[in-house]
């Protein structure tokens, strides 16, 4: 028997069962290798897929009552049209979606700003060990997201992190041909016992 081909195989099949190496989170150019755990969210950034275009509001609410987190976690825009709410900046944003595979889509944001300059993000929606991620290389920084689903046409995203604190939750809904966001985030100095300073609510048409 040859033995070192024998250990070669045994190695290759553990390799392909645990889903080859580790690929970090923060790659958007290398496939992870799917693993079985993944197979539950196949297909699941579909929805997404073409082109995007529409307005993306930023909201500041200067009047910070104490949390609720039912308001929190199942956000309507009434909370927009409050007193004291007041729209501070719109972005005209372009988004395009291509699933290369059921698990990895790659995601290209141009913001346009009202006074003529723009900022193009490259990243991917992809699944990874059983978890969804969206992975947004900006000019000035990485941002990334953890998903979960609410449905079969809502992806929640969702950031937690420290020093500097940003918390981040957005509920991303794709009907037909509309795709609204609605979501909020605490910075850095914020009171995450009190109400959210800032609100986002996004709009956008299919444009194929």
């Amino acid at each position: 028997m040859n033995y070192k081909k024998y250990a070669y195989l045994i190695f290759l099949l553990g390799f392909m069962a645990c889903g080859g190496p580790q690929i970090p989170v923060d790659d958007i150019e290398n496939e992870p290798i799917p693993s079985a755990e993944d197979q539950a969210l196949a297909n699941v950034f579909d929805p997404l897929n073409g082109l995007w275009m529409g307005n993306f509001e930023v909201y500041r609410d200067d009047n910070l009552e104490p949390r609720d987190n039912d308001i929190l976690f199942n956000p309507s825009t009434t909370q927009l049209t409050r007193a004291n709410v007041n729209s501070i900046r719109t972005v005209n944003v372009t988004q395009r979606y291509q699933s290369i595979t059921p698990y990895f889509q790659k995601v290209v944001i141009v913001d346009r700003y009202f006074d003529g300059s723009q900022v193009e993000s490259i990243g991917v929606n992809k699944v990874q060990d059983g978890k969804m991620w969206c992975v947004m290389h900006k000019p000035e920084e990485t941002v990334i997201h953890h998903g979960s689903t609410d449905g079969p046409n809502t992806i929640i995203w969702q950031r937690n992190e420290q020093n500097p604190q940003r918390i981040e939750y957005f509920r991303e809904t794709v009907e037909k041909d509309r795709y609204t966001i609605l979501g909020w985030g605490y910075y850095e100095g914020d009171d995450t016992t009190r109400m959210p300073r800032y609100w986002y609510y996004g709009l956008y048409t299919r444009d194929y």
